[in-house]
């Protein structure tokens, strides 16, 4: 059992200490006497993530992993005896804005190497923008099956290590109708990629267990009142509902959910689902009894690739004063900010960045989300832990897992 914590600080430090170093261009990393005595230049490398707009926070969260990660690989000699520094540009998880920090990363910044760009509209956006210059793109975020899909512009040049919305509904499909009783079922997600990728796979796995799709909503991730799909939603005969939105969204629609007196199970998808933060921002009662799909729990050190790393990063997030919320997504910064850092060394410290994507192919990192190997089999993409868990009396429980298994 996963007993949630208190931290530090609020929402609001993190958020603050974010937009301070997008205005600086770089995030203000912890240095140690080993960091100090690091040579040359630093080596850059780009970051889009939303640090202004209705998710900003899971970009500052993201922001606040990536950080730590940073710091721990400067800490320890850096990248091939050099400093490690991202330069992070908000993309606002907008196509048009996120394609454009994109261009200023590599055009001005002349970054080898991006992370990005946490939506997946966000990143099919930034994939032409890559490919046109020939620069790597390593997604921590995203889970649209397009991206790592043969014939999507850019698809050469990307590499993720988050899981598709197949790898999840695929995973959690022998639970959904069996184990979880959800024969009528409603989806209620967020109007983008993320949210209709999500959607179309989870229907799938539903129906093939014998389950039926009663209604689909899908909502702009800016909506707040969700009472008219919810009413709609409870007069379907839907058991259930399958979610795949932000935190701060769900905690939106539970509050409206609670209003309506509606019982239906609650399952939510695509890993920026924290059920930490959604019981701060909406109430421990409203969230219990629910069920979630995650990648990373942060307390269970033994689900990780690495227990032991595991459990130090649990305790410098909150020796950092960072949120407990942010828990559930910072790890996708602190993993992506090792396989940069490890695609670099493997490169033979080269920053070419053409050499540097071909490098990305041999990577093998033991993160928190599980072992970091991309298949080129299947469309460079990794598969992480994926856990069904469930939310009791404020404690979190993993109470299904399907840990990754041997790619070729």
């Amino acid at each position: 059992m996963i007993q949630t914590q208190k931290l530090a600080r609020g929402l609001s430090a993190v958020v603050l200490a974010t937009l301070m170093a997008t205005c600086t261009g770089s995030p203000t990393v912890d240095r140690t006497d080993a960091s100090d005595a690091l040579d040359g230049d630093p080596i850059l490398f780009g970051v889009i993530a939303p640090l202004t707009g209705p998710v900003a926070d899971a970009g500052a969260y993201v922001v606040s992993g990536l950080t730590i990660g940073v710091g721990k690989i400067n800490a320890q000699g850096g990248v091939c005896g050099r400093p490690l520094e991202p330069i992070i540009l908000d993309g606002m998880n907008d196509p048009q804005e996120s394609a454009n920090a994109a261009e200023n990363l590599i055009t001005r910044e002349q970054v080898p190497i991006i992370m990005g760009a946490w939506g997946s509209s966000s990143t099919l956006a930034v994939m032409p923008v890559v490919a046109r210059h020939g620069i790597p793109l390593v997604v921590e975020t995203s889970s649209s099956d397009k991206i790592t899909t043969p014939g999507t512009p850019g698809f050469d040049w990307v590499h993720r290590i988050s899981p598709t919305s197949a790898m999840e509904a695929e995973a959690m499909k022998p639970y959904l109708v069996d184990e979880l009783g959800m024969q009528r079922v409603a989806i209620l997600s967020v109007n983008n990629d993320w949210g209709r990728g999500a959607g179309a796979t989870f229907r799938q796995a539903i129906e093939e267990q014998g389950g039926q799709i009663v209604r689909e909503d899908y909502i702009d991730q800016t909506v707040t009142d969700v009472l008219p799909q919810l009413t709609q939603i409870n007069g379907s005969g839907a058991d259930a509902i399958v979610m795949t939105t932000g935190a701060a969204q769900i905690a939106t629609i539970l509050k409206q959910y609670t209003e309506l007196g509606m019982d239906q199970l609650i399952l939510t998808t695509g890993g920026s689902n924290y059920p930490v933060a959604i019981m701060q921002l909406a109430s421990p009662e409203m969230v219990n009894g629910t069920y979630h799909v995650m990648f990373y729990v942060p307390t269970e050190h033994a689900l990780a690739g690495d227990p032991a790393m595991s459990e130090w990063y649990y305790d410098t997030y909150a020796e950092n004063g960072y949120p407990e919320v942010g828990l559930g997504e910072s790890y996708r910064g602190f993993d992506a900010a090792h396989v940069i850092a490890q695609a670099i060394e493997l490169n033979d410290c080269s920053l070419d960045p053409e050499s540097l994507n071909q490098a990305l192919t041999r990577v093998e990192f033991a993160g928190l989300s599980g072992l970091v190997r991309f298949s080129e089999a299947h469309g460079h993409q990794s598969r992480p832990n994926v856990y069904l868990v469930r939310v009791d009396n404020g404690e979190l429980a993993a109470v299904a897992a399907d840990p990754p298994v041997e790619q070729p």
